[in-house]
């Protein structure tokens, strides 16, 4: 195992008895192989995703984190910086939580907060174009929905500190947020413009980042080994507590010598140790490596008609 490889964590025993005069050592467990860990419990946007922060480059920032403009969304973050290949809106809309959050879209997306946001962005767009009929529509790239502006959004959280929604969302998004737009024909009159709306469009925003919001604890991302994550601190303490045991019943009939076999018995029993995994373990993997770029992720774009004889939207332009 090279020195210069990121750990987590260790657990070796070196027996005064070991015959051969080598270190038994436990396999290291580290953050690289959390992408692997996760293609073994079948999370796998979760790994794609940081397997991308890994190939990444550090920002241009003093700790090498994503600039703290880009992360409150005072600016939006250069190319180099957005990954929106990845992630589905089909496959975010498939959890069981996403799905009354749609539903409030759906009923919010033009309401009395939602017709401010319209009324900036379209005139913005449009005040200063020439009488006459425009088509609003967007590629299929969130980005250009974002850069447009966004006419309603939700927050998706999960709490930190417990187990509620431990899949393959939460590993890849975490907190994020669900936004809603809308496709149709702009009409540009001397005094106003009118909207019509056909197509609602809905994405997932999140920036994907390790860097702790200056409270004393770091994020805590859940107890890792190579197998995946513990459900729970408590199945992971007493998972933990089994590997002790069954490693003490190896080095007690180990005691004047152990053999090859339970030296590879010994080191597969601790490689299933549950370790705890911290944003701070990412930033210093960054620090240390200069590589690991946090980045804005997007999915693509759920489109869905809406239905017909759907009011227009009038917007004075003064």
């Amino acid at each position: 195992m090279s020195s210069t490889e990121p750990l987590v964590a260790q657990s070796n025993l070196s027996p005064a008895s070991n015959t051969h005069g080598t270190p038994v050592q436990a396999r290291l467990f580290k953050i690289t192989d959390i992408p692997a860990a996760m293609d073994a419990i079948n999370w796998p946007v979760s790994a794609a995703l940081m397997r991308h922060w890994f190939q990444g480059q550090p920002w241009p920032t003093e700790n090498g984190g994503m600039s703290q403009r880009v992360k409150e969304h005072a600016e939006c973050p250069p190319a180099q910086y957005i990954r929106e290949s990845i992630v589905k809106m089909s496959w975010v809309a498939s959890f069981e939580k996403i799905q009354p959050v749609l539903a409030e879209l759906r009923r919010s997306w033009n309401n009395a907060a939602a017709m401010g946001e319209i009324r900036k962005h379209l005139l913005k767009a449009y005040g200063d174009k020439g009488l006459g009929c425009h088509r609003l529509v967007f590629p299929n790239l969130a980005s250009a929905v974002e850069r447009f502006g966004y006419f309603n959004s939700r927050a998706i959280t999960f709490s930190k500190w417990s187990s509620e929604g431990l899949n393959d969302l939460r590993g890849a998004l975490a907190d994020f947020n669900l936004r809603v737009a809308a496709e149709g024909d702009v009409e540009v009159h001397a005094d106003r413009i009118l909207f019509r709306p056909r197509t609602l469009l809905f994405y997932a925003e999140d920036n994907y980042d390790f860097n702790d919001d200056g409270s004393v604890f770091s994020q805590p991302l859940g107890y890792w080994n190579f197998d995946g994550i513990a459900p729970s601190l408590l199945a992971a303490t007493a998972h933990n507590a089994g590997v002790d045991a069954v490693s003490r019943g190896i080095m007690q009939r180990s005691l004047f010598n152990m053999s090859e076999q339970n030296q590879r018995r010994y080191i597969d029993e601790q490689s299933k140790r549950y370790m705890l995994v911290l944003n701070k373990h990412f930033a210093d993997y960054r620090a240390r490596y200069k590589r690991g770029g946090d980045f804005r992720v997007f999915s693509d774009l759920l489109r869905e008609p809406l239905p017909p004889g759907t009011p227009a939207i009038t917007l004075p332009k003064h």
